[in-house]
């Protein structure tokens, strides 16, 4: 049973400090560095290869995960950091589930017509692993509302050359599975190249619109919102 008196308590949505937190901030070469020099420069000053991230709850609520930054190795201090916080973080996005249900997509998963919610995040866990996620790591987006004129086909994903539609997301979650493989001796990385696993929270329907005839339909492949989440680590900038 949900305790619905505080259904997001403060300490809920505060995540812990990383142990290497006095060496997040130092400098990493810029973004024109290569990606062997950049993790050089990780492994010979420990600087993490996570972030944290503000994520929005609502209007006034926030919260804050650890992000694993594409490109950069996770040190054995990230991963204990991680593991230690994953209960947290699944706490916050199961009772997004549970309150406005989840819809799984892999790479088989149509993304046009109506979807079938799930409201146990369990459930999802279950379908990751069917998808061969049996352990995993989390990137987590929160998108505000979007509308766009649109000239994409209703049925077909291809183009015209004008404006036939408007496309609606409203505000929405976007949780990604993604699996950690060995990098060199004791760290890892992200695996960049993967199968689609993923969990989409929508606080309403999206939909794309004729503007001649009315017609709405349900897709949840518009793309047309835009993150928005927070960092403050320098080197990301």
């Amino acid at each position: 049973m949900l305790n619905l008196d505080s259904f997001f308590p403060q300490e809920m949505t505060t995540a812990p400090e990383h142990p290497l937190a006095a060496n997040r901030d130092l400098p990493i070469s810029g973004q024109s560095a290569s990606k062997e020099k950049i993790r050089q420069i990780q492994q010979r000053d420990r600087i993490p290869g996570v972030v944290k991230r503000i994520v929005s709850l609502d209007a006034n609520t926030f919260w804050e995960y650890w992000w694993c930054v594409p490109g950069r190795i996770l040190l054995p201090e990230d991963i204990e950091l991680l593991r230690s916080d994953r209960l947290r973080v699944e706490a916050i996005l199961s009772k997004l589930v549970w309150l406005f249900g989840g819809y799984c997509f892999g790479d088989d998963t149509p993304q046009q017509g109506e979807q079938k919610p799930i409201y146990d995040w369990q459930q999802i866990i279950e379908f990751a692993r069917q998808h061969g996620f049996e352990s995993y790591v989390l990137d987590i987006d929160f998108l505000p509302s979007a509308i766009e004129l649109d000239n994409r086909n209703s049925q077909l994903t291809e183009k015209t050359s004008s404006t036939t539609h408007v496309a609606v997301e409203p505000a929405h979650w976007h949780i990604e599975f993604f699996r950690l493989q060995p990098a060199e001796a004791e760290f890892f990385e992200i695996q960049e190249v993967k199968n689609l696993c993923s969990c989409q929270i929508w606080t309403g329907k999206p939909f794309l619109k004729n503007l001649q005839t009315g017609e709405a339909v349900t897709r949840y492949d518009l793309w047309v919102s835009y993150p928005g989440h927070i960092t403050n680590t320098p080197w990301m900038q």
